[in-house]
């Protein structure tokens, strides 16, 4: 996040447009101020918000897809201004493994797990490399199975766990990885509801630097609740609606 703020700091007009644009959660202003200013960091901002509208707000599978390419355009326009940047190569990598969900590609999944890898080996200290690649462990083994998805993919529990608890260490007043950490253990098993609701003990708490976070923050109060006053297995429904296309039917 330091890096963003810098960036907010040093920008132009126009790239402060779509940076408060982002951060408000103007998502669809977002995406045309960001091609409009077409900086790399511009660009960035118009491919998180064409994430954030596939995986969260779309509910037809043609019509996130076609979000997902489009930020994925987004982000190697940028990165090929920038091809060392580590936050575009990381979110290329969202792009790749969205995709992969969406097509149910084992080829993208294994591109991206890669990606995230390579990312999170040379930046050890980037908390959102390592909640990325948890993610796609535990997502794998939530979709798969834990024997299907360690000999397809390769994806291991003790990863999810190990990269989420990393992240945590790294950013831990970030409510966005508290709750995508509760919302991979909920996606495992309804047995994790009591981890989870320690995971998200004081999340309402926490500071929210943009509408992201402060969605997923929303998110995890919400999840929160949920294990407070109603069962495992209904915390577990919830938890998979609120996960990226959760909403598609």
């Amino acid at each position: 996040m330091l890096r963003v703020l810098i960036a907010l700091m040093m920008a132009s007009p126009a790239m402060a447009d779509t940076a408060d644009a982002f951060r408000a959660g103007r998502w669809a202003e977002a995406v045309r101020e960001g091609r409009a200013e077409n900086t790399p960091q511009s660009r960035l901002f118009a491919g998180r918000a064409q994430l954030w509208l596939a995986g969260y707000e779309a509910t037809d599978k043609a019509r996130a897809m076609a979000l997902v390419e489009a930020a994925e355009a987004d982000f190697d326009a940028a990165l090929a201004r920038i091809p060392g940047d580590p936050e575009l190569q990381l979110q290329k990598a969202v792009a790749i493994g969205y995709r992969a969900k969406l097509t149910k590609s084992p080829g993208l999944a294994k591109n991206a797990r890669d990606r995230f890898l390579a990312v999170r080996t040379a930046h050890p200290d980037m908390a959102l490399a390592w909640s990325a690649l948890a993610g796609w462990h535990g997502g794998s083994i939530a979709t798969l199975g834990r024997f299907t998805a360690g000999l397809v993919l390769g994806a291991k529990t003790a990863e999810f766990e190990t990269g989420s608890a990393r992240a945590l260490e790294l950013a831990p007043r970030d409510p966005a990885y508290r709750t995508l950490y509760a919302l991979g253990l909920m996606d495992l098993s309804p047995s994790n509801a009591r981890r989870a609701a320690a995971v998200l003990a004081g999340i309402e708490k926490l500071p929210a630097a943009d509408a992201f976070e402060t969605r997923l923050r929303a998110q995890g109060i919400e999840l929160a609740k949920a294990l407070a006053e109603k069962g495992p297995a209904e915390a577990q429904a919830l938890a998979r609606r609120l996960a990226a296309f959760g909403r598609l039917k």
